[in-house]
C-alpha cells in the first residue's frame, strides 16, 4: 500500500508518495499525485524524521531509496546524479560524460526528477556556476 504525506520544510512544502522504502515522488506541493487509497503510516512518519534531521544539517543521507524508472539513458544520468557526495557540487557536462551522453539530455532528465533530494539534481550546475533550470 502507499503512504502519501505533505510536510513544511525550509524550502516549502513537500509531498512524498512511498511504498516502504521505496520513494515514488518527492517533490513540491501539486507536482505529487497520490492514489486515492493512500495515507500517511510508519514509513511516511520514517522520512519526514529524515528530511528534517536532513534540513538541520543533521543527516547526510537517507535509509530511502528512490524508484528510478525510464528510458537507459535516464536510469544512467539519475545514478551518477545519485553519486554525487553531500557537500559537493558537478557540472551537467561532468555527468554527460559519465553517463554518456550530452550535458542537455542531463539538463531534461533533471528537470524532470519527481524524487528531489533523494536524487540531489541540487548538486548539478553548469559549467558557468550557474544553477540551471
Amino acid at each position: 500500500m502507499f503512504e502519501y504525506k505533505c510536510m513544511q520544510t525550509p524550502i516549502g512544502e513537500l509531498c512524498f508518495l512511498l511504498k516502504g522504502h521505496m520513494v515514488h515522488a518527492l517533490h513540491k506541493s501539486g507536482v505529487v499525485n497520490p492514489p486515492k487509497n493512500a495515507e500517511a503510516g510508519t514509513h511516511a512518519s520514517l522520512l519526514e524524521e529524515e528530511l528534517h534531521e536532513y534540513f538541520q544539517g543533521i543527516r547526510r543521507s537517507f535509509s530511502f531509496k528512490p524508484v528510478v524508472t525510464g528510458s537507459t539513458v535516464r536510469i544512467r544520468v539519475l545514478q551518477e546524479v545519485m553519486r554525487i557526495p553531500y557537500g559537493r557540487l558537478t557540472t551537467y557536462k561532468a555527468i554527460a560524460e559519465k553517463a554518456s551522453t550530452t550535458p542537455r539530455v542531463v539538463a531534461s532528465v533533471l528537470r524532470s526528477n519527481h524524487v528531489l533530494l533523494l536524487i540531489p539534481c541540487h548538486r548539478v550546475i553548469s559549467s558557468t556556476g550557474d544553477i540551471g533550470g
